[in-house]
């Protein structure tokens, strides 16, 4: 059967998956649908290619092979998620009960970070937070303190360009330091994977010892590596703390068919033995050499028959004497090493993967060093033995091998035989268990029980905002749960709802949006890192009421940059494009061809001032239609991908895809152009306020004046 999935004809089954079959062999139209028979994929081959379904009617055995194809509509898995938690009747509801009542304070008591440690302390000075951001984190971390059973929520309010990443992030890392068990998630595992990296680079920035891995432990991310983007090589921080990898390296470590400390044993046995051992060796050597030289000492008889009748058997006694010379001490100890070295290897390579893997509570700092120590002594042995093995002695062997690398080697046997719950082989629990921090998506924590993670404290949602309000009550449930953090801005784009009436029924309305609609005070982020004064003014006095200021550095007189010259292309410009035209294709989405065209001539000439100039540019375009963005990229093909030199990088996307980016010129299709000023969803606000603040240094918007003048709507002030 084949299944078309959008645009593409490759189909790779996931369970979940609905599918809509159909006898026409090349559906084409929905009427090709009829009549409607959905079914549910349910399990998957681990060849992709055979699946099974439950179907939305039964189907006889006849008419099982008349259906030629299939339409892929959706994957059910994030709502069959939902669904359960929310149609949990044994779940945890004290937190939900109380964030959901209207909030009277009317103001929030101003927290001292003199209240938390010197920790945090350090962590804020390092960080370089400006005073909103310093409040804002403190005030979370104070939930910490709250020590009756009363629950709290907490909104951080991000508009763009306010530094909201680094703020979440730098909030994760105190949790971490102080210990608190939290889980993070947000919409998708794209902005997943956004937050826990800024925490990694974190952790490796603030990291004292030389391998700055230790402490990964402490950090868990749960979900779909390919939707991620974590494979072997280019991922290793994200790799290092993704759950799936972690569960196959430790029950590598601690299986018993492969344990690592028979592989110590056998490096432990060559280094505290090879003097010993090499002595023997030269015993047993002056032992057989005399039984040689016995041998030698023949009769007359046999002398002469060695003689007269060529006998060679001395002479295959002297070649033997020749093959077993005796080796000196440093070839007998680089014969011992070289035999040793994948072992050797192998033991550099687990003990990298216990300090990675095992939570610090499994090992501590000093640990660390000491490995870190021993496996130079053991790299620096190596090196030696391979240059002067020759005229290596007992002593210099000794002081080659430290006795505390011994006693490191010795100890680590001992101390990793089986943590805790592996002894079971329940290595997921104990991974879950034993960290601080748990990155995953919304639907995700929905999935988790006390009984895999352990009681959890906190809960972190960043993208609040554009989480969907039963998405966000489902991970809010999460037993135990007596705080949550909601990170996130109303005002820019909210969740996707494909459905009108979904979208009317405010289905696609937010947790945060709600939380501030009964009361809930939120800490703004006040200070704006991105855009050029001239591109912030306008959605800051439209969308924050003026209550965003331009940090210092956005206001310097170099952040001002001309890519281009004229006053057509200004830090802030609008281009009218008076002759256009709007057209409806096949899928209803508009599209502007004289528009495209002048997108297309800017982004030629901007090109070729970069090459010229060698100056380097990140360029977006951005649309509110699918049809537009379709149009340039057909228009432009492979043009800009295909240059490797990295000075000219383009990104093509919808408003909604762009939200969360930023590039140092962004060009804005507005593409309707009618005498009635009709313009349809582009006087969404929220839609407005994303396309107007992704731009660092210029901003280019396209439109037909006289049409969105008429619209009456956020344009027309624009």
């Amino acid at each position: 059967m084949h299944v078309v999935q959008g645009n593409s004809t490759e189909y790779k089954p996931k369970r979940g998956d609905l599918i809509a079959l159909t006898k026409a062999k090349r559906p084409r139209r929905v009427d090709d649908l009829n009549p409607l028979i959905i079914a549910y994929v349910f399990s998957v081959e681990d060849d992709e290619l055979h699946f099974t379904v439950h179907s939305s009617k039964t189907i006889s055995i006849d008419e099982r092979y008349s259906f030629r194809s299939g339409v892929f509509l959706m994957n059910l898995t994030t709502n069959t998620r939902i669904w359960k938690a929310l149609h949990n009747r044994d779940a945890n509801l004290s937190l939900i009960k109380s964030v959901l009542q209207a909030n009277n304070a009317d103001t929030e008591q101003p927290v001292s970070s003199m209240n938390f440690g010197n920790d945090v302390l350090d962590i804020m000075r390092s960080s370089n937070l400006n005073s909103s951001q310093e409040s804002a984190i403190l005030a979370c971390l104070e939930t910490r303190q709250i020590h009756d059973k009363t629950s709290s929520v907490k909104l951080i309010w991000g508009p763009p360009g306010t530094g909201k990443t680094k703020t979440v992030a730098t909030l994760l890392f105190a949790l971490l330091n102080q210990g608190c068990k939290t889980v993070v998630c947000a919409p998708t595992n794209t902005a997943v994977v956004g937050v826990a990296t800024r925490l990694l680079a974190l952790v490796k920035e603030s990291s004292s010892l030389e391998d700055s891995t230790y402490g990964l432990g402490d950090i868990v991310l749960v979900g779909n590596r390919v939707r991620m983007g974590i494979d072997d090589r280019g991922n290793d921080d994200l790799l290092n703390v993704f759950l799936d990898h972690r569960i196959s390296i430790l029950r590598e470590l601690f299986s018993p068919l492969t344990r690592w400390e028979r592989s110590l044993e056998s490096v432990i046995d060559v280094l505290e033995n090879t003097v010993s051992n090499y002595k023997r060796y030269m015993l047993l050597s002056e032992r057989s050499e005399k039984q040689e030289s016995k041998s030698l000492l023949t009769t007359f008889n046999e002398f002469v028959k060695k003689i007269f009748l060529g006998s060679n058997v001395g002479l295959d006694k002297e070649e033997a004497l020749k093959k077993e010379k005796i080796i000196t001490f440093g070839e007998f100890v680089k014969q011992k090493f070289d035999e040793l070295s994948e072992t050797m290897e192998k033991i550099h390579t687990d003990m990298v993967y216990l300090y990675t893997h095992l939570p610090k509570s499994f090992i501590s700092s000093n640990d660390v060093k000491n490995m870190i120590a021993t496996r130079k002594t053991l790299r620096r042995a190596r090196d030696f033995l391979q240059e002067n093995h020759g005229s290596l002695t007992f002593d210099c062997f000794n002081k080659l091998i430290p006795v505390d690398c011994l006693q490191t080697l010795r100890f680590l046997s001992k101390r990793f035989e089986y943590p805790g719950l592996l002894i079971n082989d329940d290595v997921r629990r104990f991974c879950l268990q034993n960290a601080h921090i748990i990155f995953c998506t919304a639907s995700g924590a929905a999935e988790m029980t006390a009984e895999q993670t352990g009681a959890i404290e906190l809960l972190v949602v960043d993208e609040a905002a554009q989480l969907k309000e039963c998405e966000s009550v489902a991970a809010l449930q999460l037993e135990g749960l007596r705080h949550a953090v909601l990170i996130g801005d109303e005002l820019q784009l909210p969740a996707m709802v494909q459905s009108e009436v979904c979208e009317k029924a405010k289905f696609g309305r937010s947790l945060f949006e709600r939380l501030v609609l009964i009361g809930h005070k939120k800490h703004l982020l006040n200070v704006q890192y991105r855009m050029h004064p001239s591109i912030s003014r306008f959605p800051n006095m439209e969308f924050y009421d003026g209550k965003i200021s331009d940090a210092d550095i956005v206001k310097d007189k170099n952040y001002q940059k001309r890519f281009l010259q004229g006053n057509m292309f200004g830090s802030f410009s609008f281009i009218n494009v008076g002759l256009g035209k709007e057209e409806f294709g096949d899928g209803h989405s508009p599209k502007n061809m004289v528009e495209v065209a002048v997108v297309s001539e800017i982004l030629s000439t901007l090109f070729k001032v970069s090459h010229e100039t060698k100056t380097k540019m990140s360029v977006g375009v951005i649309s509110p239609y699918k049809g537009q963005i379709k149009a340039i990229q057909e228009r432009l093909g492979n043009k800009y991908s295909s240059v490797s030199d990295n000075l000219f990088t383009l990104n093509i996307r919808s408003v909604d895809g762009f939200q969360g980016g930023e590039e140092d010129i962004i060009i804005i299709s507005t593409v309707r152009s009618n005498g009635n000023g009709n313009i349809g969803f582009l006087s969404n606000r929220q839609r407005a306020n994303v396309a107007l603040t992704r731009a660092r240094h210029c901003l280019w918007v396209l439109g037909n004046e006289r049409t969105l003048v008429l619209s009456g709507s956020i344009w027309t002030k624009l």
